[in-house]
């Protein structure tokens, strides 16, 4: 013992365990005979560029760029090609002269799995070898004198698919892959993986996971198998594209797990399979809604037949069920039943809120449904058929605002039109089915009236359309539109409407779209901007795809009647955000009652108060844009009246302009442009205008102050800023050019025991500043001369003024318009010069 332990010994031990180690001599006959051996091993022809031999950290054979060629028939490709195969070998083995494989270990493989016209794949001669063969099982005790079945690992490797001559889109990377040979007469393999498609950019496709045994058969179709295969962390919209090419614009996360068993002849299928949180792309996630469904099927591979499938999903107190069977490659033919039992309808309304988000999140519902749907092609040139029928009884709407729908029964139909196309890629005809359409209705929707609404709505692929068409209570028509996001005006109101609309939305827009018809009867409504309510005794609605008309009005408004149009785009949302037209007549109207109709401050106040419109600073009128006409044949003033008074409108956003205002007022026209802006604070206004052969009797009776008569016109400028009449009065700025025919002053006697004064014509300038008028460049011609007339007169009624001759003579006319005051002006004394 001691001879073995000595020092040369162990260092000459050392020395060879270090060259075992570094040292790879390559073997041209070991190349030839492991090609060789593997050629034969497999049926087919095996290259190999290099082999190399390793002793540590164990013996085993290093392989480069090893190629595993594949039947002619399925194509020129090779069926396996790895970089580097490291094979080890079983040291006791070698210790009894034999070469023998324990492990086989394939970095950065590619596998290409083909399937022919027959639907042949090209592993199954080589899954019919091993069964064929006499190896013992991999982990077989070491006595055991038969060659063990080698384990064989891939790691990083790639599987493609291929049909035929040519790859399909398909395949597995990142693959790790085992087989061995767990006992006598039974193999076992694992897999993990993940699915790409090569033409699309794939990173949720999720991981594969894979594991089975099978057993020795001398028919491969015989074999008996166990597999159980998981899906998990994938995407819905990266699995639609993967399977289908296309995004379908699904959301969710889909996890599979099946089980295989019994033979590849005659295989029984189990799945279960589920998806959290589905919903359509646009849809935000803020809800789980889940789906999961349990699957059990046959599959005869001689046949290619599916048969017995019945799948199960529960639904509340409900059960879904599909059964059906399906033949041939990719199941060219099949009849499939959906069939539905105790459904609650609330679980419908959650797939489509889902699907649509204008549904509104508030909305919930009571019910159950029953369906029974079909989905068959007879053969691979036949369009596939979808269709069936079933109806929801006891059918609810409720929303959080304490708003209900009773809809009752609402039977339904699924209708599918065929048609077939060219497939360009095959040169063949291939049937594609067209999207199933739903039918729903007809539906009886009480809203208020003995005679119930009726309603039918058809969801298909790309949208939804519903027409609705009878008489309702409008509080409950617009109570169930604000329950559903119909477009619909925010107003309360109550009357009764006789229409007939059609719906229309697309799942990837928020807002549907409503058009039809619309009679309005014994409306009355509160309308923002009006501070009473609005009774429209009818009106006619005409509403398309970018305004609401409203035609043939007739409503009573301010104590007033009014008739016209009204013309309100498109959608809008805020009435900043669009312009409406109108253009409205009413026979008689009054302004204090106008005032206080519009006025968010005018409570019993004079109808000049009307100036004070903007000062809410939340007033609908300094959000809304309008332009229109408005024609009143007596406009009441007070107690002045004019008649045939006309106006075009514009208003922007607390800007008012009043153009071409016209009428007849005091006897004479006026006409005018005015403008104010209550966007600012405080409120501005300006103007100008004429007033032509106005009777002056008349604006002093209005005065109630007989203080003038005769006949005057002018043409004014003003401006003024307030929140009320005596801040604007204080304020304003007024220039204005005169002229008064035949006029009488008759508090004015400029001698005693004389008449009131008369002039022919009294004409000049007319200044207004800081509450005061004053009189410049004024002439005043009377049957005594022709008098210069200036001074002041204030808002009160005091005069201050002087009428002068050229001559220097004349009057000072002092005190008020009621009580007026005349002193003659005299001539102060000529003063002699002195002489020298």
């Amino acid at each position: 013992m001691k001879k073995f332990r000595s020092k040369p010994v162990i260092g000459l031990t050392l020395l060879l365990l270090l060259a075992l180690f570094v040292v790879r001599p390559q073997v041209g006959l070991l190349h030839r005979k492991v090609a060789e051996s593997l050629s034969i091993e497999l049926g087919r022809r095996v290259e190999i560029a290099a082999v190399h031999i390793r002793f540590l950290p164990r013996p085993g054979l290093k392989l480069k760029n090893l190629t595993i060629h594949d039947n002619s028939e399925f194509g020129a490709e090779p069926l396996v090609r790895s970089t580097d195969v490291a094979a080890w070998l079983r040291v006791s083995s070698l210790l009894r002269g034999r070469i023998e494989i324990s492990s086989l270990n394939l970095s950065d493989a590619s596998l290409n799995l083909s399937r022919n016209s027959e639907g042949k794949w090209n592993f199954e001669e080589l899954v019919e070898r091993a069964s064929k063969s006499s190896a013992a099982p991999t982990t077989a005790g070491k006595t055991e004198p038969r060659r063990k079945f080698p384990y064989i690992e891939a790691g990083r490797a790639r599987i493609n698919f291929k049909n035929g001559m040519e790859k399909t889109h398909f395949a597995l990377t990142n693959a790790d892959f085992a087989l061995w040979q767990e006992s006598e007469n039974q193999w076992g393999m694992r897999l993990r993986a993940s699915p790409i498609r090569t033409d699309a950019n794939l990173t949720d496709t999720g991981v594969i996971t894979v594991n089975g045994i099978w057993q020795r058969s001398a028919v491969l179709n015989d074999t008996p198998l166990q597999f159980s295969l998981q899906w998990k962390q994938a995407q819905i919209g990266q699995v639609s594209i993967l399977v289908l090419g296309t995004d379908q614009e699904w959301r969710g996360s889909v996890t599979l797990s099946s089980t295989l068993a019994g033979t590849l002849g005659h295989l029984k299928i189990t799945s279960n399979a589920s998806i959290d949180q589905l919903r359509r792309q646009n849809i935000p996630a803020d809800r789980d809604f889940n789906v999961a469904a349990q699957c059990a099927a046959e599959y005869n591979s001689d046949r290619r037949a599916l048969r017995n499938l019945d799948c199960t999903a529960p639904s509340g107190n409900g059960t879904l069920e599909m059964k059906g069977s399906a033949v041939g490659i990719p199941f060219s033919s099949y009849e499939l039943k959906l069939l539905a039992k105790d459904v609650p309808v609330q679980s419908a309304l959650e797939l489509i809120r889902h699907v649509n988000q204008t549904v509104p999140r508030d909305l919930s519902a009571t019910g159950i449904m029953d369906f029974a749907f079909s989905l068959g092609r007879s053969g691979p040139s036949v369009a596939p058929q979808l269709k069936g029928q079933g109806e929801a009884n006891k059918v609810r709407l409720r929303s959080q605002v304490g708003t209900e729908l009773l809809l009752g029964r609402v039977p339904f139909a699924l209708l599918t039109s065929a048609s077939t196309i060219r497939d360009s890629t095959s040169q063949g005809i291939s049937a594609l089915p067209d999207f199933p359409k739903l039918e729903i209705g007809q539906i009886d929707v009480p809203l208020g009236r003995p005679t119930p609404v009726q309603a039918q709505i058809s969801i298909s692929r790309s949208g939804y359309t519903a027409s609705l068409h009878g008489e309702a209570g409008l509080k409950r028509l617009l109570q169930a539109a604000q329950m559903l996001r119909i477009p619909a005006p925010l107003v309360v109101a109550e009357g009764s409407s006789n229409f007939d609309f059609n719906l229309r939305g697309a799942w990837d827009l928020a807002t549907p779209s409503l058009s039809g018809t619309a009679q309005l009867h014994s409306v009355h409504a509160q309308v923002r901007g009006l501070n009473s309510p609005l009774q429209i005794r009818r009106a006619d609605l005409v509403i398309d795809a970018d305004s609401v008309r409203v035609k043939n009005l007739e409503a009573m408004a301010g104590e007033s009647t009014w008739h016209g149009s009204v013309l309100i785009p498109r959608p809008c949302a805020a009435p900043e955000s669009c312009q409406f037209q109108f253009h409205l007549r009413s026979p008689e109207a009054s302004a204090v009652v106008l005032n206080r109709l519009f006025n968010p401050l005018a409570v019993k106040r004079p109808w000049y108060r009307l100036l004070g419109l903007g000062s809410s600073s939340n007033s609908f009128f300094l959000k809304t844009i309008a332009a229109g006409s408005i024609a009143i044949d007596k406009l009441h003033l007070g107690n002045a009246v004019c008649t045939r008074f006309s106006t075009d409108v514009d208003l922007e956003k607390g800007k008012v302009s009043l153009a071409n205002v016209r009428g007849s007022l005091f006897g004479g026209q006026i006409a005018a442009i005015w403008k104010a802006d209550f966007s600012v604070r405080p409120p501005t206004y300006s103007g100008s205008g004429s007033l032509d052969d106005i009777s002056l009797a008349s604006v002093a009776g209005l005065m109630r102050s007989e203080w003038i008569d005769g006949s005057g016109s002018a043409n004014y400028r003003f401006k003024a800023a307030g929140w009320n009449i005596q801040e604007l009065l204080d304020e304003a700025e007024l220039n204005a050019s005169f002229n008064i025919k035949d006029g009488v002053f008759p508090h004015v006697v400029l001698t005693e025991n004389a008449e009131p004064l008369s002039a022919s014509v009294f004409s000049g300038q007319l200044d207004l500043h800081q509450g005061n008028f004053s009189l410049d460049d004024t002439e005043l011609v009377t049957a005594d001369g022709v008098f210069n007339v200036s001074g002041t007169a204030s808002l009160a009624g005091a005069l201050d003024l002087k009428m002068t001759r050229e001559n220097s003579t004349g009057y000072n006319v002092s005190g008020t318009l009621d009580q007026t005051r005349v002193s003659p002006i005299t001539n102060p004394p000529t003063q002699a010069a002195l002489k020298p």
